[in-house]
């Protein structure tokens, strides 16, 4: 009786191995594998005393800021943003949640002083990208966001307004190629410091479960500002060079890793119930030798046990 309550504890425990097998729900947050700034042109463009503003041919994709709106002249900036998603989450897992989070470092017209500048919350969007685009090294000199604005004249292959990749690929159309079905949307605040979360969204959710599926095709988003066409509306976020890893942008996801195959789980079960039917045997066999020993020495001696 007592080893029959062994053995269905012992059970129990193997099943609850087995079951094991289906691993929980995980969260990973990522800090981004490139990120850069685009700049389109200005309403003096062609015009004298306008050298710095017809910024098409110019990049940003090692500084510490990523801009999204217009400058003083009315040029749009605009942000590219990816994440390795293959490399930190299980192949097969599930993506249920996403969320994207940025750190204001400078507001359009503030001078780099807190409280000054644009206070109008702007809508920006998150569109997918549908083609690969470089980072490059332009900015990388820079200590401050300030002064990087106008951005830097490209080097080959960096990501400009016309090219994915400066002098090699050009966008198919200026001004980065991307689906035109926003993924999130976030009315962005003016607060120095403050976090801005574009929260989960089923289009968010299937953009990075198609990057994990086939990682051929993630080449990240494209950050637009839908008042890109005013005077002086950007923001400018850190990005993954800023000296504080506390305020570069972050992805946070939430996934269900693949279950563990059922023959992998049915050979854990069946290696534990084999082990202890092993146990269970030389048990047995342990507690029945005193016995035998005893009757043969009471055949040999003709006494009884």
């Amino acid at each position: 009786m007592k080893l029959l309550t062994q053995f269905s504890r012992t059970a129990a425990v193997c099943l609850l191995l087995a079951d094991s097998a289906a691993v929980s729900a995980a969260v990973v947050t990522l800090t981004p594998s490139k990120d850069a700034t685009i700049f389109g042109t200005s309403i003096n463009q062609g015009l004298p005393n306008s050298s710095g503003q017809d910024l098409f041919n110019h990049s940003n994709g090692a500084g510490p800021g990523m801009f999204a709106g217009g400058n003083g002249q009315f040029a749009p900036h605009r942000g590219l943003i990816a994440f390795d998603i293959a490399s930190q989450i299980p192949a097969g897992s599930v993506i249920t949640g996403v969320q994207l989070t940025m750190y204001i470092g400078i507001v359009a017209g503030s001078g780099g002083a807190a409280g000054l500048g644009d206070q109008t919350p702007r809508t920006m969007d998150l569109f997918r990208l549908t083609r690969d685009w470089g980072e490059g090294i332009t900015g990388g000199n820079a200590t401050q966001i300030g002064g990087t604005g106008q951005g830097f004249p490209a080097n080959p292959g960096d990501a400009t307004w016309n090219a994915a990749a400066y002098r090699q690929t050009p966008w198919t159309t200026p001004g980065g190629d991307y689906v035109n079905r926003a993924s999130a949307t976030l009315a962005v605040g003016s607060e120095f410091g403050s976090a801005q979360t574009w929260t989960t969204t089923p289009t968010l959710v299937q953009d990075v479960q198609a990057w994990l599926d086939d990682p051929s095709s993630n080449f990240g988003w494209i950050l637009i500002n839908q008042d890109e066409d005013l005077k002086q509306t950007h923001r400018a976020f850190y990005t993954s060079e800023w000296t504080d890893p506390a305020q570069r942008p972050q992805l946070q996801v939430s996934y269900q890793p693949a279950p563990v195959p059922v023959p992998a789980a049915a050979w854990l079960f069946g290696t534990c119930i084999t082990g202890l039917l092993s146990l269970t045997r030389r048990k047995a066999d342990g507690a029945g030798k005193p016995s035998a020993f005893i009757f043969n020495r009471s055949t040999q001696t003709g006494k009884k046990p």
